[in-house]
């Protein structure tokens, strides 16, 4: 009998203890956020077209409706967030020390951020380019015909890394000045402490056409850079979170594809596609398997609307930016966006 007790009590300790040292008993993110009652997101601050405050001390912009449609999905709310301002310098630092529980400040996948840093990147939610934007005094179209003055960059962003390879390559006599913050950035333009400037492309839109005394004060060159893919990042500790983030981003982009969006969801509910069925359906299975209750990509497309509805009112036709779609509309319109297949 004691040997016998001896060995269950040892064995019982064995799977125990290998669990708490696997951290399997450690809380998923869900369940902190869930607990917490709200989520932390990282984004950025008078980023004209992704995350600035109005008057009110309201969030609006591109990538704050990311962080919302994650809070609605996840929390049936999507007003629960808290949003962290963050830069270019502690943005990844931010959200590796757990400060944040998602990341959507305009962020570019690469291969050494995504290997060598612990963090996933989830789902392009912008297809970018690295543009320049230049004083209209220049009397220039591309980059090339600078043949001297200074061009401002931001610090720790793709675009410093960028800009100094294209400087090495091409051997100009245009100088960098690197600069910290994006305000910081577009004083030292406007106050001719550099002649050029570059970043993403869709930045050097919305921030001209909120800053610029004219319109005839600049002009924005033909030059690409470099491809600037950005998407959202969570810590790689947590596959089920990484999941569900993937997963609501994708909901957006499915759901322009099926032509639902936020105004027509309710009378496109009555008659559904066994396709949509999977994720709008009042029986379906998808949102168990993400930890998630069933009306989670209903509250998604109802509470923030479908990819087309949120590009187009922070950056498109129904702002004050008018961007193009581009590469970002629908693959069926010769744009780049294609949905997963939810089934």
């Amino acid at each position: 009998m004691f040997r016998s007790n001896f060995f269950h009590s040892a064995a019982l300790f064995l799977v125990f203890g290998l669990s708490f040292w696997g951290g399997k008993t450690s809380a998923s993110t869900l369940d902190i956020v869930k607990e917490r009652g709200y989520l932390t997101c990282g984004v950025g601050e008078h980023d004209f077209g992704f995350a600035q405050r109005d008057i009110q001390g309201k969030w609006h912009g591109f990538d704050v409706d990311f962080c919302r449609a994650v809070a609605t999905a996840t929390l049936g709310d999507p007003t629960a967030v808290r949003f962290i301002p963050v830069d270019s310098q502690n943005r990844i630092t931010t959200l590796l020390e757990g400060e944040i529980d998602l990341l959507t400040r305009t962020t570019t996948w690469t291969l050494s951020r995504d290997a060598a840093m612990e963090i996933n990147f989830t789902r392009i939610t912008l297809y970018e380019v690295q543009g320049v934007i230049a004083r209209s005094e220049l009397g220039i179209t591309q980059l090339n015909e600078a043949k001297s003055g200074t061009i401002c960059v931001n610090s720790g962003t793709t675009s410093e890394l960028n800009l100094a390879d294209y400087l090495n390559r091409n051997q100009t006599n245009l100088e960098m000045l690197v600069l910290e913050t994006q305000q910081g950035r577009w004083d030292a333009f406007f106050n001719g402490r550099c002649d050029l400037m570059t970043s993403d492309r869709i930045d050097l839109q919305a921030g001209a056409a909120m800053l610029a005394p004219s319109s005839d004060d600049y002009v924005i060159l033909s030059d690409v850079i470099s491809k600037e893919p950005l998407a959202p990042a969570v810590r790689n500790d947590d596959d089920q979170w990484f999941d569900i983030v993937k997963w609501v981003i994708n909901t957006t982009v499915a759901s322009e594809e099926f032509g639902i969006s936020s105004q027509n969801l309710q009378k496109m509910k009555e008659e559904l596609s066994p396709q949509q069925t999977r994720l709008f359906g009042k029986v379906n299975n998808l949102g168990g398997a993400l930890g998630l209750d069933p009306d989670w990509a209903s509250r998604v497309i109802g509470d923030i609307g479908n990819y087309g509805e949120i590009f187009d009112r922070n950056l498109g036709e129904g702002s004050q930016f008018k961007v193009e779609r581009g590469m970002n509309n629908l693959w069926t319109k010769g744009g780049l966006m294609y949905a997963l297949p939810a089934r």
